[in-house]
């Protein structure tokens, strides 16, 4: 795959991702207290899960990029 492939698809599940904070209609669908998970209401819970998803990816990304020797 080129460069600007892989980078279009990470750019897409990253924003995704973050949409579920951002844009109202999806935010809506998370942004609830019940049910509880680990002791956390949902929309905590939900910010943690998009916090780690993202970072994993950016890190994947990274790790793709170096590993093709396309960091500069």
């Amino acid at each position: 795959m080129k460069r600007s492939t892989v980078t279009l698809i990470f750019l897409g599940i990253n924003c995704l991702i973050f949409s579920t904070l951002v844009f109202p209609p999806f935010f809506a669908f998370f942004n609830r207290i019940e049910p509880w998970v680990l002791g956390l209401p949902f929309i905590q819970f939900w910010i943690i899960v998009v916090v780690i998803l993202v970072s994993s990816s950016l890190i994947i990304w990274y790790k793709i990029e170096e590993k093709r020797g396309e960091l500069e």
